[in-house]
């Protein structure tokens, strides 16, 4: 009966994990999918690529923060 308690415990602790990193993951593809934006844009290029470089930068630290969140690298 513990193990059984336990268990439910342990799956609800990786639901909700599972949710956050989807939130987290999901976040950073949506700054990706800005950044992209960004570089299709023919006009003010270097605007853009500024722009774009940011994106990119704030969807990499949300990805680095999903996963050290996780215990990876």
């Amino acid at each position: 009966m513990a193990e059984d308690i336990r268990g439910i415990g342990e799956s609800m602790e990786h639901e909700m994990a599972m949710r956050q990193m989807r939130a987290h993951l999901a976040r950073a593809g949506r700054e990706i999918q800005s950044a992209r934006q960004f570089l299709e844009t023919p006009t003010r290029r270097g605007t853009n690529l500024a722009n774009a470089t940011a994106s990119i930068d704030d969807a990499m630290d949300t990805i680095q923060q999903c996963l050290s969140e996780r215990g990876g690298s």
